[in-house]
């Protein structure tokens, strides 16, 4: 009699890691969300037994064992993914070469180390596997009969997942995560890594749009004269999502003009987007230029800088656009087809500024010669005319010989506005292979910290010369009361871990949203100091400055919310997790932490307006929303 016990390689395998995952990612392996994995993993497994048994005892036997290892490299390669992005990766990502995620060895290596326990955990029972594969596992092709039966097996696992969805009420049910949303971390919880895997091959294939979420509104006029709106008219079509997307935008409140409206109106504007920038690096004796300008004027005290999975790619976009990235692609990149009125570039080049961006990398890293191009910059970086004025053969390049090299560039030519993206502050923090580190090394290496913080307080310096340098040089020109200087992150240094940010912070980072927890500067030396409490992250940055320089902008139609608002703010987090001034909604666990009593209609409020955000982020791109409706900067 032939024997095919393929289900119990399956079997093993799969929910093995599944298991894994839950425990030391997700770290929720004991709830009800395990029944809807471990039901979503029968499935795979049938499938895989019915894939390992068609065919002679060898092609079984050499697909099981590829088909293997390629599932424990995905495996590897997400678990090592996650420690860097706290996220997944894509299709689209492993396409476009891991969004530099994996161009950094060394970091890889350190990350392998840190979780070395669940490499012993996979790698040990897969040697076991291997060796002992003859002895213990049959890989014999089955009668017409087994293979009937792995059929019908499929086909009831199929039918239960059906059940299971029809069947499932939560907030986030299943239905909504397979049929209306792409929220990958979500997916993965309810359904497993590897079911995500198969869904994200799919809708990389076959495309996939976003099912809008719309909570019904009261229809209500607002005055011009008192809140951030455009006439615009939100026309009736015959496409069923873009009448969604118009009774949304047409229904939902704008934000009020206030008494900051026009505090910077005529000011020209330095825009900094800092790599891996955060609060630690600001230090009244190390960082003494930022520590200045992050105390003087407006301080943001609940300033967060969320991380999404194409990391920079990604927070520049927060920052530019006030949206919210669309996951599984380059948000960015895909923006550079569409019509965009109101991204920093191409508003203030309408309203009578000169506009430039540089950046010291690789001008065509992440395509942003073609991304900066269609958002209203002229753009300089090494490879494209950058190098022709300052040094781009290190890594990381310098930041101070950057903004040296630039300034006259447009010193002279007001108002404008000046887009940096630096690249100082990037990973790996270390004394060898930092260039930046190893430049500033004699002035940390006295600090009473561990070396990868002194290495990482060593490229903060290098920012710090920057902007010292560029406050001289607007001095000199006496252009310094007339210009605004705005610095965000654009993400927290994923090159360090929580134990070491807690050495310098006075925060703890034990959990996701404190990781996030980072500074803002927005500086101008006549501003007196104000503290501001406002909840707040990159999306809100454009409102606000459009806001402040007195400039006519629909609100409406942009993802963050004027600081200086009335609003209700929100951080909204990758996984759809979420702060508001209530409290911390962790989406994968369904917990909310508050000091307040909250009912639970206040958080699926909240869980409606997160999830109408990151829809219309979506379709917006995928509609090319703003050339549909008309925007035009004279409205």
């Amino acid at each position: 009699m032939r024997k095919n016990n393929t289900i119990i390689y399956w079997s093993f395998w799969i929910i093995y890691l599944e298991v894994i995952y839950k425990l030391f990612i997700l770290k929720n392996l004991f709830t009800s969300n395990t029944i809807h994995v471990l039901l979503f993993s029968m499935f795979i497994i049938y499938i895989l037994t019915l894939l390992t048994s068609i065919f002679n005892k060898k092609i079984n036997k050499i697909i099981s064992i590829i088909l293997l290892l390629v599932i424990v490299i995905v495996y590897l390669a997400q678990m090592v993914y996650y420690n860097f992005y706290y996220s997944v990766f894509s299709i689209f990502s492993l396409f476009t070469g891991m969004s530099g995620a994996f161009e950094f060895w060394t970091m890889i290596i350190e990350v392998i180390l840190r979780i070395w326990y669940v490499f012993i955990l996979v790698l040990v029972p897969l040697i076991f596997t291997y060796i002992n594969i003859n002895n213990v596992f049959k890989f014999n092709k089955c009668y017409k009969k087994k293979i009937m039966r792995n059929i019908a097996l499929i086909v009831l696992s199929f039918l239960l997942i059906i059940v299971d969805i029809k069947t499932d009420r939560s907030y986030y049910s299943l239905n909504k995560l397979i049929n209306k949303t792409h929220a990958p971390m979500l997916t993965i919880n309810k359904t497993g890594l590897f079911t995500m895997e198969v869904l994200d091959i799919y809708r990389y294939i076959n495309g996939f749009d976003e099912k809008p979420f719309i909570n019904k509104y009261n229809y209500k006029e607002y005055d011009k004269d008192k809140y951030n709106i455009m006439d615009i008219s939100f026309k009736d079509s015959n496409d069923e999502e873009l009448n969604k997307m118009n009774y949304y935008f047409n229904n939902v409140k704008p934000t009020n003009k206030n008494e900051y409206t026009g505090l910077f109106k005529n000011k020209n504007i330095i825009f900094i987007n800092a790599e891996s920038f955060d609060r630690i690096a600001i230090n009244k004796d190390i960082t003494p230029t930022l520590y200045k300008i992050s105390n003087e004027g407006f301080v943001f005290n609940n300033y967060y800088q969320p991380l999404y999975p194409i990391s920079t790619f990604d927070g520049e976009y927060m920052n530019l656009f006030s949206l919210i990235p669309k996951e599984g692609t380059w948000s960015l990149t895909d923006q550079s087809k569409n019509y965009n009125p109101f991204v920093l570039g191409n508003y203030m080049k309408n309203n009578g500024y000169n506009t430039y961006a540089y950046h010291d990398y690789m001008y065509n890293f992440y395509n942003r010669q073609i991304t900066h191009k269609n958002i209203g910059f002229k753009y300089e970086a090494c490879g494209n005319g950058i190098e022709n004025k300052m040094n781009c053969n290190h890594f990381p390049n310098s930041d101070y010989e950057m903004i040296k090299s630039t300034i006259n560039d447009y010193i002279d030519n007001t108002p404008f506005v000046t887009y940096y993206m630096t690249v100082s502050g990037h990973l790996t923090y270390n004394f060898k292979e930092n260039y930046i580190s190893k430049k500033n090394y004699d002035l940390v290496k006295d600090l009473n910290y561990s070396d990868r913080i002194k290495a990482y307080m060593g490229t903060a310096i290098e920012v710090d010369k920057a902007l010292e340098l560029l406050i001289k040089e607007l001095e000199n020109k006496n252009l310094l009361n007339d210009t605004v200087i705005v610095l965000s992150p654009d993400h927290f240094p994923y090159g360090l871990t929580k134990k070491e940010l807690n050495e310098v912070d006075n925060i703890t980072r034990d959990n996701k949203f404190d990781l996030y927890h980072s500074s803002l500067i927005i500086y101008n030396p006549n501003i007196e100091h104000k503290e501001i409490d406002t909840l707040c992250s990159g999306i809100d940055i454009l409102p606000t400055l459009y806001n402040l320089l007195g400039l006519s902008y629909d609100s409406r139609l942009l993802m963050g919310r004027d600081i200086f608002s009335d609003e209700e703010h929100f951080v909204i987090l990758s996984d759809r997790s979420w702060i508001s001034n209530k409290g911390k909604f962790d989406s994968l666990n369904n917990t909310f932490i508050s000091k307040y009593d909250v009912d639970e209609n206040y958080i699926k409020t909240v869980n409606n307006i997160v999830n109408e955000r990151m829809s219309m982020s979506s379709l917006i791109i995928n509609k090319d929303y703003y050339n549909r409706i008309g925007i035009n900067y004279e409205n």
